[in-house]
C-alpha cells in the first residue's frame, strides 16, 4: 500500500498497527513526528536534501517509541552546494514501557562549496533499559584521493565530481528497494 501526504500539515504520523513502513520525503522543511503506538512496527524513514544557491531547509525528526518490540530508523541525507544550508535536530525517545526496542537515527552530508552550512543536531531520550539506540551525524566534503583516483581512471573533473554525489545520493533508494513494505509514505509539502 502506498500513501502520499500532499501538502502534509500535520506533524503527527501515528503507526497503530505491527507492519513495515517505509517513508520518503525530499527538500521538506518542517517538524515530522512519528509515533509508533503498536509492537511489531519496523517503521524506515528516509529524507534526501539537494540544496543549491541561497537554499535553506530546516528539518526536526521525532521519533517516539511508546510501545515495547518496536523498530525505527531515519536516516536523512543533504547534498548542499553554493550557498545553500541545512538545519537538522533529530530525537529518539524511548518511553519506560518500550522495552527491547531498536531505534536509529542517522543525518549524513556533503558540503560542495566553502559557503554552504550544515548543522546537525542529534538527540537520544531514553527511559528505560534493554533497548538498542543509535545516532550518528556527519558532514564533509567530496573525498579530494577518491577524485584523483576516478580523474586518473579517464573521468573528467565534473564527471568524478558527480559519480561521487550520486553514489552518496543513490545509497537512500538502493536501502529503499532492498526492503518490502506493508506501506510506503511519500511526504510532499
Amino acid at each position: 500500500m502506498f500513501i502520499y501526504l500532499k501538502h502534509f500539515n500535520q506533524k503527527n504520523i501515528n503507526f497503530d498497527k505491527p507492519g513495515q513502513y517505509v517513508v520518503y520525503f525530499y527538500n521538506v522543511s518542517g517538524e515530522i513526528r512519528f509515533d509508533i503506538n503498536a509492537c511489531n512496527v519496523h517503521l524506515y524513514v528516509f529524507g534526501l536534501y539537494k540544496g543549491s544557491k541561497d537554499e535553506s531547509f530546516s528539518l526536526e525528526t521525532r521519533q517516539f517509541h511508546h510501545v515495547a518490540n518496536s523498530y525505527s530508523q531515519v536516516l536523512v541525507k543533504s547534498v548542499m552546494s553554493e550557498e545553500s544550508s541545512f538545519i537538522y535536530d533529530g530525537l529518539i525517545r524511548i518511553e519506560k514501557q518500550a522495552v527491547k526496542t531498536h531505534a536509529y537515527q542517522k543525518n549524513m552530508n556533503m558540503l560542495l562549496s566553502k559557503k554552504a552550512s550544515v548543522v546537525s543536531r542529534p538527540f537520544l531520550e531514553i527511559l528505560t533499559n534493554d533497548v538498542f539506540c543509535t545516532h550518528a551525524s556527519s558532514t564533509g566534503q567530496l573525498d579530494g584521493n577518491l577524485l584523483h583516483y576516478l580523474q586518473s581512471r579517464g573521468l573528467g573533473v565534473e564527471n568524478a565530481k558527480q559519480l561521487l554525489i550520486d553514489g552518496f545520493i543513490n545509497d537512500i533508494f538502493q536501502q529503499m528497494k532492498n526492503l518490502e513494505p506493508d506501506y510506503k509514505i511519500k511526504i510532499d509539502l
